[in-house]
C-alpha cells in the first residue's frame, strides 16, 4: 500500500513519520512518499524522516521527491499539509487584518479566509492529479488549514475522495482524560460544530454520562486548553468549548493582547522555524540525527510552548506541551487521526473518530452538504456521522450558523472568483461584521495574492 504526503517537509514533518513508521506494518504500508516543493526543506527534513524510516520501518520503501506527479501516482492515501505562500503569507493576512482593526488568525475570520485564497486553488490542482494518478479508490486526508473550509470547497467541486482531519479535538480529550488517569478512548464523546469551533456536547465513561462533572472540576481550567475560558461561561453553555472558540467569545481581548505584543503568532512561528532549518542545515542526518532530533525537539517544545499564549495571555500548562522522542509510543496528532480511518477501512474494524464530513442529516439546523466537525462511525465502508441528541443552546447554535453561512459563501466565492459572494461572506463573518470593513479586505487581499487567484480584482 502507498501513502503519500503533499507538503510533507514542514515543521511537522517528523512527528508524522513516526507515527507512519511505527504503524506502517499493522497497516501494510509498503510505500512512504514525501512530497514539497521547497527543496531545502526536502533537503533537511527529507532527509530526517528518510532516517526515521530507516530506524523504525527499514522495510518501507522512502521517497522525498519535489515531482507531483510521481508522489501521487497509484497512491492508495493522501495527506495533504501545505501552507500555500509558507509563513510569510501567514505574516501578511495578520498584519493586514490589525491594520484594519480585527482578528488575522489563520483558521477564522480575515486570516482563514485570506488563507483558503491561497489553500483552495492549491488543493483543487492537487485533487485533480490525485483523480488522475492515484487508484480509483484513494482517500484524502486534509489537514491544510482552514481545513473546514477547504474541505467544504473540494466536495463541493465533486472531490468525494476527501475528508477533513484535525487533531485539536483528540489532542484536547488526552487532556482531560489525564485529570482522571485515563485513556482517551476510555472517553465515548459525542461532538458537533465547525472545525476550530465545536462543541463537546457529552462525555461518557462506562455508559455514564459524566460532562457536567468534568464541567465543575477546577482542573479542567488549570490543566487543559480549557484555561482560556472562565468556568462560568462553559457551564453556562453546558459543553466543553475547542480553543479557537476563544476568538469569538473574547474577541476584543484576544485583538488587544496581540496588538499589546507587537509580534503575531506567524512572526514568532517563521522566526522559530528559520532558526530550527539553519541549525539542522548544518548537519548531515546520516551522521548527525541525534544531534538533529535535540535541535528539532528543542524547536518544536518552543513552537508549542507559548501556543495562543499572546492572543490569551495565559501560558500553557506544561503536560499540555508535547516533547518529541522519537522512540515513545505515538501519541496520534492529525496522521494518528488519519491512520486510525486507514486501519478501519483496510480491516473492517470499527471505531469512532471526529472527522469534517458532510453533515446528511446530522442536524436538521444546517444543511446536508454542509461539511461539519461531528463524532463519527468509521469501518470499512467510510465515516458516517454518530446519531442523536446534539444538545446546544440557541446562542451556540446560530453562532455555528452563521460561520457555515460564511463558508458556504466563501468557499463558493473563491472557486467561482465571485466578489458579491465574498464580500457577503467577510460581511456576515462575526470576527468582521462590516460591508465596508468587508471590502476593503477583500481588496487587498486579491492584490496581494494574484498568483493564486488568477488576477481576480474587485
Amino acid at each position: 500500500m502507498k501513502l503519500t504526503v503533499i507538503g510533507g517537509c514542514g515543521s511537522r514533518s517528523l512527528m508524522l513519520a513516526k507515527c507512519l513508521a511505527q504503524h506502517a506494518e499493522d497497516l501494510d504500508i509498503t510505500d512512504v512518499v514525501f512530497m514539497d516543493i521547497d527543496k531545502e526543506r526536502v533537503r533537511v527534513f527529507g532527509s530526517m524522516v528518510r532516517e526515521v524510516f530507516s530506524r523504525i520501518a527499514p522495510y518501507v520503501q522512502y521517497l522525498c521527491t519535489t515531482n507531483e506527479k510521481e508522489a501521487v501516482m497509484e497512491a492508495d492515501f493522501v495527506i495533504t499539509t501545505i501552507r500555500a505562500g509558507k509563513e510569510e503569507s501567514r505574516i501578511i493576512d495578520e498584519r493586514v487584518a490589525l491594520k484594519n482593526g480585527v482578528i488575522g488568525q489563520e483558521t477564522t475570520g480575515v486570516g482563514g479566509f485570506a488563507m483558503a485564497l491561497r489553500s483552495i486553488p492549491t488543493l483543487i490542482y492537487y485533487c485533480r492529479l490525485i483523480g488522475e494518478y492515484s487508484n480509483p479508490n484513494v482517500m484524502v486526508f486534509n489537514f491544510t488549514n482552514p481545513a473546514g473550509l477547504v474541505t467544504q470547497a473540494l466536495r463541493n467541486q465533486g472531490y468525494s475522495f476527501v475528508y477533513g482531519i484535525c487533531d485539536a479535538p483528540s489532542g484536547f480529550l488526552r487532556q482531560v482524560a489525564a485529570l482522571y488517569d485515563l485513556e482517551y478512548f476510555d472517553l465515548k464523546v459525542q461532538l458537533i460544530g465547525l472545525n476550530h469551533l465545536s462543541y463537546f456536547t457529552s462525555v461518557k465513561k462506562d455508559g455514564r454520562e459524566i460532562l457536567s462533572e468534568i464541567l465543575k472540576d477546577s482542573r479542567l481550567y488549570e490543566h487543559t486548553d480549557m484555561r482560556y475560558f472562565e468556568p462560568k461561561l462553559a457551564q453556562h453553555i453546558g459543553c466543553m468549548l475547542n480553543e479557537y472558540l476563544y476568538y469569538f467569545y473574547y474577541r476584543e481581548k484576544a485583538l488587544r493582547n496581540i496588538q499589546k505584543i507587537g509580534e503575531t503568532r506567524g512572526e514568532r512561528i517563521k522566526k522559530i522555524n528559520d532558526h530550527m532549518l539553519k541549525e539542522l542545515g548544518q548537519y548531515d542526518a546520516a551522521r548527525d540525527f541525534d544531534k538533529m532530533l535535540e535541535i528539532y525537539s528543542e524547536h518544536i517544545y518552543m513552537r508549542e510552548s507559548n501556543y495562543m499564549q499572546g492572543e490569551t495571555s495565559v501560558a500553557r500548562d506544561e503536560a499540555c506541551i508535547p516533547r518529541f522522542e522519537l522512540y515513545t509510543k505515538d501519541e496520534g496528532g492529525y496522521a494518528g487521526v488519519a491512520l486510525a480511518f486507514m486501519k478501519a477501512k483496510i480491516t473492517g474494524t470499527k471505531g469512532e473518530m471526529i472527522l469534517c464530513v458532510p453533515n446528511h442529516g446530522t442536524v436538521d439546523w444546517l444543511e446536508d452538504s454542509d461539511i461539519i466537525e461531528v463524532s463519527c462511525n468509521i469501518s470499512k465502508n467510510g465515516a458516517t456521522p454518530k446519531k442523536g441528541l446534539y444538545e446546544l443552546p440557541e446562542c451556540a447554535k446560530q453562532l455555528i450558523r452563521t460561520v457555515k453561512c460564511y463558508e458556504r459563501l466563501a468557499a463558493e466565492a473563491i472557486v467561482e472568483r465571485n466578489t458579491e459572494k465574498a464580500i457577503d461572506a467577510l460581511m456576515i463573518n462575526p470576527l468582521v461584521n462590516s460591508y465596508s470593513l468587508a471590502v476593503k479586505l477583500l481588496g487587498e487581499y486579491l492584490e496581494v495574492y494574484k498568483e493564486y487567484t488568477g488576477g481576480w480584482t474587485l
